[in-house]
């Protein structure tokens, strides 16, 4: 139908009169229909479900077959179907109207004319075609207006002749005001949502990149018809990378990838050089797209405005930009979104690398931790030697005293030999040097030196000899060590008291020894099960239990692995469960289990013997469990029980007095660092 576009005055007169009009001149059924959807406007709808609830009730009290809304897209320059009744909706954006090639539906969108009678079947303008139903005979099209430019159209189609009175006009005017006064609210809470929404992501430590997509996503809601996206400025500030760009053609977002920054690279490279917002309103003409117009054309890419969003310093980050299919200018709206975003991506952005700057620390103290961690154990270990203690009674002091002989004796040639070995590696060394340069001097030499270096096979000797000094060092140093065991068992431990957590002295051990926990041949690691009790702070030689705990568990994790075969055809997983509980109130009782093989009773009864083990020559001294019943029994007046049994694991249980120290007189070092 062609559209006449002539209102008349009567009608102008009523819509320019909008605010001062009579409400009671409509009748009953327009006015409750009228304060229906004002309640469902107030209720927050979301717009999609307010337009079609709108157009089914104006088709309702209208009795029209067809009633529909258009949208004017951000661009200001084509129209969209988004709601519809009595005919199949348009699902897709194919079918937007073009209508910048028209000057009477330019005029007609500049709120000169917001009324418009329909009144053939073929609705055109010109070369402008604006789709109606086929069936259509009347119809009617009422402008929704906005506060700078309008945001849409109303229309209603009769298959009858009809001339639509006043009150039916007026009806569709306070319906339009109804739509209009919706979509202002929904585009102020819309930014007020996107700008919670996006924070609360950053909070949680979202993606960046995510939050950049979801950022342009929820802005191109409320920019229909627009592309919303995000470049970011790359190491060396030197070019802009994809940050986000959901809906922009896939291609022209990659060819944007990589952008350089200065002057007269497009609008995000300018905006990104200058530190400061640029207005493409038509890339055809616009001399800073020069070099990228015609790329921009082939994606049909006509304008595009960019601003730069910062750090709180001012350096540039990256930029925000809002394209569009048509030349356009922005309106206040685009520019409160612009300054929305850019303000969004400062924050995410700032976000980001603060969390990224706090994780590099945290990785580094962890790095500095374990350094220190191993250290520690190191010293452990070594405090650990240093107060070995086995002499704890009469049977004892005598081994000691022979030991500590022993040791004395063994130390002064062993003490001699280490000394010299690293000045004897040295002078083999030069002399090995020495050879090599009169070979290098002197490759021709006489028979007889020939001869000699053939019967003694120089050559073997020079690769063979360091190896070998090497070898009497590993051999010094093994001997070091036992003699440094063998003093510590011989000599009294001389550690203080204090009083401690037993929880972190077993939780320490246990992180001391966490490497050992895995197995091979993807066997399951070892598990540890801890059944904690409620125990108070006791004042005890805390490195010395902490030997024990190391002790014990450390013989479990071998009982353990040294079962391999049993774990491979077994369905049980290896465990070591330790249990702590408080007995009678006086005792405190600390079991560590096994599931492992068990021992032999005549084992069981050897295992606390100085210098008594199970294991192959080279990988136990048999000090440990020795050293271990000595601190329990000697040093804090406990008992150290075994109870094992073949194939039904192994178990330690470890009592100590809690009020040991105090009945004994001896004053704890709590306050001690």
């Amino acid at each position: 139908m062609n559209l006449n576009l002539q209102a008349s005055s009567k009608t102008s007169q009523s819509n320019n009169n909008w605010h001062d009009f009579d409400n009671s001149s409509m009748n009953f059924s327009y006015q409750s229909a009228v304060n229906a959807l004002g309640q469902k406007a107030l209720s927050g709808l979301e717009l999609s479900y307010l337009f079609q609830d709108t157009v089914s009730l104006v088709a309702q009290i209208l009795n029209v077959k067809y009633s529909r809304i258009w949208q004017v897209l951000s661009d200001s320059n084509a129209l969209r179907q988004v709601a519809s009744v009595g005919e199949k909706p348009l699902e897709t954006d194919s079918a937007d109207i073009n209508v910048t090639t028209n000057q009477q539906v330019q005029k007609f969108l500049e709120n000169t004319q917001l009324i418009v009678n329909c009144n053939t079947p073929n609705c055109q303008i010109n070369d402008l075609t604006i789709p109606s139903p086929p069936d259509s005979v009347t119809g009617l099209s009422v402008l929704i207006p906005g506060e700078s430019k309008p945001l849409g159209l109303l229309e209603v189609y009769a298959t009858e002749a009809r001339t639509f009175s006043s009150d039916d006009v007026h009806f569709l005017q306070s319906i339009t005001h109804i739509l209009a006064t919706a979509i202002e609210r929904k585009r102020s809470e819309a930014l007020v949502y996107t700008q919670s929404q996006v924070l609360e992501q950053v909070a949680f430590g979202v993606n960046l990149y995510e939050i950049f997509n979801n950022l342009c996503i929820l802005l191109e809601q409320q920019l229909p018809g627009a592309y919303c996206s995000i470049l970011v400025v790359d190491e060396d500030k030197r070019q802009l990378r994809g940050g986000a760009a959901p809906t922009l053609p896939e291609e022209f977002a990659k060819g944007v990838d990589g952008l350089m920054i200065g002057e007269c690279c497009g609008s995000c490279g300018t905006a990104a050089y200058r530190g400061d917002s640029v207005f493409a309103t038509d890339i055809a003409n616009d001399p800073l797209w020069a070099d990228f117009r015609d790329f921009a054309l082939s994606y049909n890419i006509r304008a595009c405005w960019s601003s730069p969003f910062t750090s709180q310093t001012g350096e540039v980050l990256g930029t925000f930009a809002i394209s569009h299919k048509f030349p356009c200018h922005p309106t206040q709206h685009h520019l409160e979104i612009l300054k929305t975003a850019t303000h969004i991506a400062s924050i995410a952005t700032e976000t980001y690398r603060a969390a990224a700057a706090l994780q590099k620390a945290n990785n580094e103290l962890e790095r500095k931790v374990l350094e220190r961690t191993s250290e520690l154990r190191k010293a452990l270990l070594d405090l650990q030697k240093t107060q070995a203690q086995l002499v704890h009674s009469e049977k004892m002091s005598s081994l000691g005293q022979m030991v500590a002989g022993i040791a004395h004796e063994i130390n002064n040639p062993v003490s001699f030999i280490a000394g010299n070995l690293r000045y004897a590696n040295q002078y083999i060394n030069d002399l090995l040097d020495l050879i090599a340069v009169f070979q290098e001097q002197y490759p021709q030499i006489n028979p007889t030196i020939e001869a000699k270096i053939k019967s003694i096979e120089l050559e073997y000797l020079c690769d063979d000899l360091p190896k070998l000094m090497a070898s009497m060092s590993t051999g010094s140093e093994r001997i070091t060590d036992i003699v440094l065991g063998l003093r510590n068992f011989s000599r009294l431990d001389e550690a203080k008291i204090k009083s401690v957590d037993i929880h972190e002295g077993i939780d320490n051990t246990l992180m001391i020894l966490n490497h050992q926990l895995a197995l091979p041949n993807k066997l399951p690691d070892i598990q540890i099960v801890k059944e904690y009790g409620q125990l108070p702070k006791i004042s005890c030689y805390a490195n010395q239990l902490n030997q024990v705990f190391m002790n014990i568990i450390n013989n479990a994790i071998y009982a353990l692995k040294d079962n391999m075969q049993y774990w491979q055809s077994a369905n049980k997983i290896p465990t070591i469960q330790i249990k702590t509980l408080v007995v009678d109130n006086e005792r405190l009782l600390i079991s560590i289990k096994d599931n492992g093989p068990g021992m032999k009773s005549e084992i069981q009864e050897q295992i606390f013997n100085p210098f008594f083990t199970t294991k192959p020559v080279g990988q136990g001294t048999g000090l440990g469990l020795s050293i271990s019943h000595q601190i329990i029994v000697e040093k804090h007046q406990g008992k150290l029980n075994c109870i094992s049994a073949l194939g039904k694991g192994t178990e330690f249980q470890i009592e100590i007095p809690i009020q040991n120290f105090q009945q004994s007189g001896i004053t704890s070092t709590d306050s001690l660092p």
